[in-house]
């Protein structure tokens, strides 16, 4: 096929798309377009070319690809993949702009919250790149925009109870250790609201250069780090419910940290609460690692009214409930605290 004059001026103007990535979109279709020459009228591709342009898709996604620097690329997958996909079926080009637009539209809407939740600004391009390359991630994070606004909200609200705080001296030097229960009874509000609680605790103890790591118990994922945005990513993106019982949870939490490598550190474990220990020789266990190796516990439960059973486990309990969380009773300021 002829260029279709370099394939209308390389997909033309509004062009606030990089030249590169035009020029790379207008040749991929033009060699789309050309290899399916035996089945169209001479003049149909440049026809298809031109409703590209003159797409009120086109416009906004050119536009939409200005705010972000990885924007463009995620454009140019996303236009190929879907136009392809609308000419392969045979409909009108307008068809897959219009697929393109929406996907687009969508997962600019989702980087936009993502941005918001990121404790570190540097980490938010690795998080970004993380939602675009990681198939996994992309498909799962969309369809969790509710979630992540949830999180968001939670994280909004416990930031404000920090406004006015008076701070307290930096602990320097003591990790923070957060071993999330991952049971069916996290599943829903509990695990949104841990998940709130990591994200906004990591982004306070930034300012202090305390580092938060995360044990997803069950998961099958690593010691995460919810500063850095590829590990975000993963904590967000997990859900709750493949988790055993609490004993069990404890039990690998005591054989993981036995090395030595934890002492001085502060333990919160994240649970709603429903965990019941009737094992003695497992409670007298963890006391004897706790004294042993200057460990503080604390224990936060998201979405129920008190510890139960993980009460004799435990230095301090918070509590992060709708009662809490609306009335202004400040748990998370007071976790903060517990942790200075």
């Amino acid at each position: 096929m002829a260029d279709s004059d370099e394939v209308r001026r390389i997909l033309a103007s509004p062009g606030t798309l990089p030249y590169d990535v035009r020029k790379e979109t207008a040749l991929c279709l033009a060699s789309h377009l050309s290899g399916n020459s035996s089945r169209k009228a001479p003049g149909e591709t440049v026809d298809a070319i031109d409703k590209v342009i003159a797409s009120a898709e086109w416009v906004r996604m050119t536009e939409t690809a200005e705010k972000n620097d990885l924007m463009p690329k995620l454009v140019l997958c996303t236009v190929l993949t879907e136009l392809f996909a609308s000419l392969d079926r045979g409909t009108d080009v307008s068809d897959g702009m219009r697929a393109s637009w929406n996907k687009v539209s969508s997962l600019a809407g989702t980087m936009d919250i993502i941005t918001s939740l990121t404790p570190s600004a540097g980490s938010v391009r690795d998080a970004h790149l993380e939602l675009i390359t990681n198939a996994r991630n992309f498909g799962t994070i969309i369809e969790r925009n509710d979630d992540l606004r949830w999180i968001a909200n939670v994280m909004r609200s416990m930031g404000s109870e920090m406004i006015g705080h008076k701070r307290r001296g930096p602990r320097i030097g003591r990790r923070i250790l957060a071993a999330v229960d991952t049971s069916k009874s996290m599943y829903g509000e509990p695990e949104i609201i841990a998940k709130g609680l990591l994200l906004a605790l990591t982004k306070r103890m930034l300012a202090d250069r305390r580092d938060v790591d995360a044990l997803l118990y069950s998961s099958g994922l690593p010691v995460l780090s919810p500063s850095r945005g590829r590990d975000m990513m993963d904590l967000i993106s997990f859900r709750s419910g493949q988790g055993g019982p609490f004993a069990d949870a404890l039990r690998m939490l005591l054989s993981g940290m036995k090395d030595g490598s934890v002492a001085n550190i502060d333990v919160i474990l994240v649970s709603k609460g429903a965990g019941v220990l009737n094992d003695p020789n497992l409670t007298k266990e963890w006391e004897s690692f706790r004294m042993n190796n200057n460990v503080r516990v604390i224990t936060a439960v998201p979405g129920g009214g008190d510890a139960c059973g993980l009460t004799e486990l435990s230095d301090d309990i918070v509590i992060f409930n709708d009662e809490t969380m609306n009335k202004g009773a400040g748990e998370f300021a007071r976790l903060v605290d517990l942790l200075y």
